[in-house]
């Protein structure tokens, strides 16, 4: 049985060990999961004004869509089917 870790795991108490072939005395640990995870811990940087700054964006954009859609319709090029 090889034992091993990596870097970042070690850092958490996570330990690993390789066996190979039968008859290997295995031991069940559970499962992970801790609970809930800032993402700002996984190294996602978080901000929430950009949440905000984005979802009105993509509401003015979608109003705008809509204002030109009923001002001016369809293309007269447009065709549907098989006309």
């Amino acid at each position: 049985m090889a034992e091993y870790y990596c870097s970042p795991h070690e850092d958490l108490g996570m330990k690993g060990a390789v066996a190979v072939g039968e008859g290997v005395e295995t031991e069940s640990t559970g499962g992970g999961g801790g609970g809930e995870v800032d993402p700002e811990e996984m190294g996602v940087p978080f901000h929430p004004h950009y949440v905000g700054v984005s979802t009105i964006v993509m509401m003015v954009v979608s109003l705008l869509f809509a204002f030109f859609l009923l001002k001016y319709g369809e293309s007269p090029h447009a065709s549907g089917g098989n006309n």
